[in-house]
């Protein structure tokens, strides 16, 4: 006999608070690391709807010029972000793409700028 279909999901809950403390902790220890960056959170765990799939989106934000390439800082982030309780995925942009994503409203930039809140 065929089992009876059903169409429920299990629920299962985020603590986005506890997450939320992890990813500060790391992105604490990252601005000791790295002094003069700026670590934020965007996506879903900042708009406060991570779900059990949601990634932890941290955007690493330098200053113009800044002496380290984009690879060194990203990598940098990556293996402290390892450390939190979800998956991370770490985007570098300069303080000029934030402040041009800000204003013009185009690519990635926009989306940090909008919707990010600071993480230190």
């Amino acid at each position: 006999m065929p089992k009876p279909f059903t169409n429920f999901a299990v629920t299962r809950f985020v603590n986005r608070e506890a997450v939320l403390k992890t990813l500060k902790e790391c992105a604490r220890r990252l601005t000791e690391e790295i002094p003069g960056v700026e670590v934020r959170l965007f996506g879903s765990y900042a708009g406060g709807t991570p779900t059990p799939r949601s990634d932890a989106d941290i955007a690493v934000v330098i200053p113009d010029g800044f002496p380290l390439p984009f690879t060194r800082v990203r990598d940098l982030a990556e293996t402290i972000f390892l450390q939190a309780p979800v998956p991370v995925e770490v985007f570098v942009v300069t303080s000029a793409a934030l402040a041009e994503g800000r204003e013009t409203g185009k690519s990635l930039a926009k989306t940090i700028a909008r919707t990010s809140m600071p993480l230190v």
